[in-house]
């Protein structure tokens, strides 16, 4: 059968039929509105946060040496750890965020890995001569390289300050050192303040490329300095106190004495610490508990038999078997008991965050924030374990936490003080024991069972 033929006059040129003009603008504005919603749809899915979608939580590398200990600061991890082979203790250097080594570096006898900055890598020599005394030496790597830039003999790491390194200068090595028996007590009684035998002191403060003195500090027979390391490693605060109540103050970055003060005090000291704003802590020798005083006054404000120390912004605790007592700053009164918690975590502006231990004593589960003023519990986080050694940020209000998974695995988190809350943040098959993490460069590494992990914070 012939197909059907449609003949088109082609004579004439054949044009559209023309649109009515509000219909093609309300259509064409439906494509344009519809493609634009496309496009800002995938651009907010885009910016959604990670924690949208399931994060990995395997660690991005794992050490497969026996780590001993390690460090972290300047986009590095420090480990010092064992030789697969045996012999002499390594100590390397890995990039924290890929984990390739950077430079390695076999250790001596009495040698020991003590601090890490962002410049440089520092260690102990721990020697003694055929006298007794002591003969060590401060070393100092540079943190990228591993080359040695400096020593200094007869000297002991005590921290940094304003970008240099405070090591104590042990310049008269015959000077006897240890308990002053004069005061009596048991130096194994930890009630009884005891007093060294009097002796100099010496604080330097060297240039970390160079090892170049820029000041020193020196306490005389019978005054007794005090630093101030709770913000370790740096040190915050350096003074010293003498047996006639005179206590000067100095800036740690410069070695330049800020304040002197005339305390209403008499007598060997056996230690002194900053306390509350304004306050110094003064424990006398062979004594027992602490007196407070008014810096700016010189007076003795009140005496605490158990030996308070400062524990958040405005306050002292004081631990005792049952518990701890906060106390007001000005009388020492007893502002209120936390019963069953003997350890203190941190605080945060007008919170006091302390932890307890599980009953074999072996596990610190139980963290709980208390209103500094009125003893009134904030939150309460449960069987997440702290890590109470170096398990928090130098020098950052937060905490890292683990719980344990099946026999030997755990999951890895941050606690966050204000809250309480726990972010999750890795997974390891064997973590155990007592783990210490540290973090650098947006990695967060832990030590367990002799093995490091890393994994990215988030």
């Amino acid at each position: 059968m012939p197909e059907s033929i449609i003949e088109l006059d082609i004579s004439t040129a054949w044009e559209p039929e023309p649109r009515p003009a509000g219909r093609w603008r309300r259509r064409r504005w439906r494509r344009l509105r519809w493609g634009w919603g496309a496009l800002v749809l995938a651009v907010v899915v885009s910016l959604l946060p990670a924690s949208a979608a399931p994060r990995d939580l395997a660690a991005l590398y794992s050490t497969k040496f026996q780590v001993m200990s390690f460090a972290a600061a300047g986009g590095r991890f420090v480990v010092a750890r064992y030789p697969a082979a045996g012999g002499q203790p390594v100590l390397e250097a890995l990039d924290a965020r890929l984990g390739t080594v950077l430079w390695r570096r076999t250790t001596e006898a009495d040698e020991f890995f003590v601090e890490l900055t962002e410049r440089i890598a520092l260690l102990q020599f721990s020697q003694v001569d055929e006298n007794g005394a002591y003969a060590g030496r401060l070393v100092a790597l540079d943190a990228a390289t591993g080359v040695p830039l400096w020593e200094r003999p007869r000297a002991r790491i005590a921290g940094v300050a304003g970008g240099r390194v405070l090591a104590a200068d042990l310049a008269w090595p015959d000077e006897s050192q240890g308990f002053d028996p004069a005061y009596g007590g048991d130096p194994e009684e930890p009630s009884v303040a005891q007093a060294e035998l009097p002796h100099h002191e010496r604080y330097v403060a060297l240039e970390p490329e160079t090892g170049a003195e820029v000041w020193r500090a020196e306490s005389p027979p019978g005054t007794v300095p005090s630093l101030d390391t709770s913000g370790h490693p740096r040190v915050l605060r350096l003074s010293d106190l003498d047996a006639a109540g005179v206590l000067r103050v100095r800036d740690p970055a410069t070695g330049v004495v800020t304040s002197t003060y005339r305390l209403d005090w008499s007598g060997p000291v056996a230690g002194h610490q900053a306390g509350a704003p304004g306050h110094e802590v003064v424990r006398r020798a062979g004594g027992t508990g602490a007196d407070v005083y008014d810096r700016a006054s010189g007076r003795l404000l009140w005496h605490g038999p158990d030996g308070p120390y400062p524990c958040f912004g405005n306050g002292y605790c004081v631990a005792g078997e049952d518990g701890i007592d906060v106390l007001d700053a000005a009388t020492g009164a007893r502002l209120w008991h936390a019963e069953g918690y003997s350890s203190i975590l941190g605080g945060v502006p007008g919170r006091l965050l302390l932890y307890r231990h599980t009953a074999d004593e072996s596990r610190p589960d139980d963290v709980v924030a208390f209103d500094a003023r009125t003893g009134a519990v904030v939150w309460r986080q449960r069987g997440w374990i702290v890590m109470t050694d170096y398990g928090r940020m130098n020098g950052a209000p937060e905490h890292f936490v683990w719980r344990p998974v099946g026999n030997t695995g755990a999951l890895i988190g941050r606690l966050d003080p204000r809250d309480g809350t726990v972010e999750v943040i890795g997974r390891a098959r064997d973590f155990y024991g007592t783990p210490t993490c540290a973090a650098t460069a947006g990695r967060l590494a832990c030590l367990a069972v002799g093995h490091l992990h890393v994994w990215a914070l988030p």
